[in-house]
């Protein structure tokens, strides 16, 4: 008895539960290959595709040719519900997680189905919009990681007495430090620049 996988359960369910788009809405479903399946009309496609695990539902206009993703349009039209794609964790999941996308696709996105795309814009933007601010906290996240992982090593510098190394470390986060490392650094770049210059031996035979 062959054991099923996540894909095999993408195989055989996704063209059973997202067949609605064919009798409901005229769409064709064929699958592209492995790991995606395409509903095509004449004003769009739905992609279905089994990306890293986790299956995703998106819509592109034939007009346009940009896709957007059914999470950002669930969330678009109705800003209560966090949806996210889950990552199957096995067939059973699998299952679910395709019904769970068909019957949210079924839900909020009849009229783009039909042909309505009078309302395409506000979704596209949308999407846009939350990508960028999804951007902009990942960035924000790699920043703070920076900082935590420099102060670190400038505070172990500060403990050796390291203080040329101290003060590079601070100045590269100096927009991320405390009034108190700020003090602190500026201390070190002094002690750096007060080192004493070793004197050279003196030549024999010079006064």
């Amino acid at each position: 008895m062959k054991i099923q996988t996540v894909l095999d359960v993408f195989h055989e369910r996704v063209p059973k539960t997202f067949g609605f788009l064919v009798d409901r809405h005229g769409f064709t479903l064929d699958r592209s290959d492995d790991y995606a399946f395409i509903a095509s009309s004449r004003h769009c496609d739905v992609l279905v595709e089994l990306d890293w695990g986790s299956i995703v539902v998106s819509i592109r206009p034939s007009q346009t040719g940009r896709p957007v993703r059914l999470s950002f349009i669930v969330g678009a039209k109705d800003p209560s519900i966090l949806f996210l794609p889950r990552y199957p964790w096995g067939p059973d999941e699998a299952c679910e997680e395709v019904e769970r996308q068909a019957a949210l696709l079924a839900s909020y996105c009849g009229d783009v189905l039909n042909g309505d795309f009078s309302a395409w814009a506000a979704l596209e933007a949308h999407q846009t919009q939350t990508l960028e601010q999804w951007r902009g906290e990942s960035e924000r996240l790699v920043k703070e990681a920076r900082a935590k992982l420099v102060r670190r090593r400038a505070e172990a510098a500060w403990s050796r007495r390291s203080f040329s190394e101290a003060a590079q470390l601070y100045a590269s986060i100096r927009d991320d430090l405390t009034q108190a490392e700020i003090e602190r650094q500026e201390y070190c770049r002094r002690r750096t620049l007060l080192v004493s210059v070793p004197r050279q031996p003196r030549v024999a035979g010079l006064a």
